[in-house]
């Protein structure tokens, strides 16, 4: 081979090494992404569920109680684009939505749960509990949802424990203390963007202890904690999505689509074996992420 051909094929080496190494410069910050946005995620939580609603829920292992959320696609999606869930009540209806159920193996005294989310430009939100997400165990039924009046384009998160056999009046508002307003930060959700919602839960003794712990962020940044709670005294094991938009959709009725998308739902149990199953189960199938060869 002579002399020019020799610098070509070693340009061309050269030039394939480079692109190469920024695709995997690529894939390395998505996956980093992916690895590092749950922020407020308790060190050493181990990890129970990762979903990225890159196609059904069920392929997650979540059930799709009515079979109406939505597989869609958003390449917008900031953790695992493009695949997204949808849930829409559409323009003059009163019910709609759906209702996605996911249950730990066994109960356990504190769970964290990592949401990416939105809602579609044009929604309104409707008078009363515009209802997200619960985090529940047995016998108690609380819930995150959207505060604000219909038609704002931004809105505080709450949280409300929704528990009738439960008083928290002495930490929280309105009768049986059921609503937990923000109470260390105003970081809000902006209509039509996209927003990392994060929730821990540590369950309290009893029903009237006053030691449980519920603590929210908005994109990273604490909003409320609550450090004084009577919840879950019987333990923790559900994260159920339900707007609870059941035909009850009268104030106002929508005079347009409302969506909620769904991009990633991460959920992790902290403090390591502390479940409430005594002695608890066995641990999880290793999982194999890569072999290196010489």
């Amino acid at each position: 081979m002579d002399g020019n051909a020799t610098l070509h094929a070693s340009n061309r080496l050269a030039v394939l090494v480079f692109l190469v190494t920024i695709c995997l410069g690529l894939a390395d910050s998505r996956l980093t992404l992916a690895a590092g946005v749950w922020t407020n995620e308790p060190a050493g939580a181990a990890v129970v569920l990762d979903c990225p609603f890159s196609s059904s829920p069920s392929a997650c292992g979540i059930l799709d109680v009515y079979s109406s959320a939505i597989p869609d696609s958003d390449g917008t999606a900031p953790i695992s684009a493009s695949g997204v869930i949808r849930s829409t009540i559409y323009k003059g209806n009163q019910s709609g939505g759906s209702q996605l159920n996911w249950t730990t193996s066994q109960i356990v005294n504190e769970i964290y749960v990592g949401k990416m989310w939105r809602t579609n430009s044009s929604f309104e939100g409707r008078t009363t509990a515009n209802k997200m997400f619960f985090v529940r165990g047995p016998g108690v039924n609380g819930f995150f949802g959207l505060g604000g009046s219909p038609g704002s384009t931004s809105w505080p998160i709450y949280f409300g424990h929704n528990t009738a056999s439960l008083d928290n009046s002495h930490t929280c508002a309105f009768d049986l203390g059921l609503v937990c307003n923000p109470n260390v930060g105003n970081v809000q959700a902006i209509r039509g963007q996209w927003t990392k919602l994060e929730a821990y839960f540590k369950k309290s003794t009893t029903a009237t202890s006053r030691d449980g712990i519920v603590r929210w962020w908005v994109n990273g940044v604490m909003v409320g904690n609550y450090t004084n709670m009577n919840y879950a005294p019987n333990g923790l094991n559900e994260w159920v999505w339900s707007e609870t938009w059941d035909g009850t959709v009268t104030n106002p009725v929508p005079s347009v689509d409302w969506s909620h998308y769904i991009d990633h739902l991460h959920i992790s149990i902290p403090g390591g074996s502390n479940s409430t199953d005594q002695p608890p189960g066995p641990p999880a199938m290793p999982t194999m992420r890569g072999v290196t060869t010489p």
